[in-house]
């Protein structure tokens, strides 16, 4: 079996420093040894040096939205989900591209593209899949109002409206049954939906219970869209195990989260930088202008109280979020206050924890599947050698070299 051997400054996503002399040695798809290259076995491998580089584990980004619009195609305007479908198995590619070996997807896309990547049908990140995203009608996910609450479930491929304890129980079903990991909903309003407020509660104490409960039944988890704090607390409380955006939230919120071990995901590159955007309509630049500034205080009381910051993007390889640059999170995390550290553990090991994959992704250590990458700077002094796929040198995913322009 070959065995690759890779030399360089080494960040591991356990320690708090770099490895200025550092050595990673691979076997198959498993890490043999990561740690000071004096230490490490004598061997046959194949040495690979990093160079003025650095060796990192694999990136992961655990809020991803695989729709594939941006490559689908002009046929009937690009609407026809195969043609969508087709367009997300390039646009993965991309992501390994940048570095990323691991993606958490909010889409029904994500169902069948997680599949063909187990099968070695389709090159791309390992992708843990939630299936539609579930919320209410007049929600967050409610972007046509126009249509009906059943054309709407059965065109739209990203998300589900439901409504009622029974009709929320339906909808999880109905993600498992199509080979959902997880459940992600929408707690609260946010910034891109027409008919709510960033702030507005969505689902009742009695929908959030039937969901979580339900997802607990298949032995998961759900995760929420949260920008106001109200609904983040109403999902706390029903068992939500995961916040994503969390952009409003008070001291409440995060004394819960600690004290449940709720991680929460950042999301900072679209929350600082939406209301930049040209020719947004009125009533979405006055949201996005609202939650810039207290997504950056939420940060601050999360690091705080200790509690798990794990990376995600929100990105969709729109003009605005190409998946090339899905890095900018990490310079998005170190604008936001985190260090740079702290924004490359929150974009690995903290990553892989919300996968729940942790102990098989997201450090380098002896024992893991051997996802790294390694990029042509020092992140530590210089955050931008993560934000784009041209920094990213080499990617190793499951031993297997899927790309090399050292």
């Amino acid at each position: 079996m070959k065995k690759i051997l890779l030399k360089g400054r080494m960040i591991d996503a356990v320690s708090d420093a770099a490895i200025e002399d550092g050595a990673v040695l691979i076997e198959g798809d498993k890490i043999l040894y990561a740690g000071e290259a004096s230490l490490c076995p004598e061997t046959d491998a194949e040495v690979i040096s990093a160079g003025e580089g650095t060796i990192l584990p694999g990136f992961i980004d655990v809020h991803a939205h695989l729709c594939g619009d941006e490559d689908a195609g002009s046929f009937a305007g690009g609407k026809l989900f195969g043609d969508q479908l087709i367009g997300a198995v390039y646009q993965i590619g991309l992501l390994l591209d940048a570095g990323f070996t691991g993606i958490r997807d909010m889409s029904e896309a994500g169902l069948y593209l997680s599949r063909g990547v187990e099968r070695g049908a389709i090159r791309g990140p390992r992708i843990v899949p939630g299936g539609k995203v579930l919320g209410i009608t007049s929600g967050h996910v409610d972007f046509a109002p126009d249509l009906t609450k059943e054309y709407i479930n059965s065109h739209d491929h990203l998300s589900m409206l439901c409504d009622g304890p029974d009709d929320c129980v339906r909808a999880v079903r109905e993600q498992f049954r199509m080979g959902a990991k997880f459940i992600k909903i929408c707690a609260t309003g946010g910034v891109s939906s027409p008919t709510d407020r960033v702030d507005d509660v969505q689902f009742s104490p009695e929908e959030l219970r039937a969901i979580v409960g339900e997802a607990k039944r298949h032995h998961s988890y759900v995760c929420a869209h949260c920008t106001g704090y109200e609904g983040a607390y109403q999902a706390l409380l029903a068992g939500v195990e995961c916040i994503e955006h969390g952009v409003m939230l008070t001291q409440r919120e995060i004394d819960l989260m600690a004290e449940r071990n709720v991680p929460l995901v950042s999301t900072l590159s679209v929350s600082l930088g939406v209301a930049n955007i040209p020719g947004l309509p009125d009533w979405m630049h006055e949201k996005a202008l609202l939650c810039a500034e207290n997504n950056k205080k939420t940060i601050a009381m999360a690091r705080k109280a200790g509690i798990r910051i794990a990376f995600g993007t929100d990105f969709s390889n729109s003009k605005n979020t190409p998946y090339l640059e899905n890095g900018r999170e990490f310079e998005a995390m170190v604008r936001g206050g985190m260090t740079p550290m702290e924004s490359i553990k929150a974009g690995t090991i903290n990553a892989a924890y919300v996968m729940r994959m942790d102990d098989q992704i997201g450090s380098l250590e002896a024992g893991k599947l051997a996802d790294v990458v390694i990029v042509d700077g020092d992140p530590l002094s210089d955050i931008f050698c993560l934000t784009h796929a041209d920094h990213v040198k080499m990617v190793i995913k499951g031993g297997k070299i899927e790309k090399n322009t050292l």
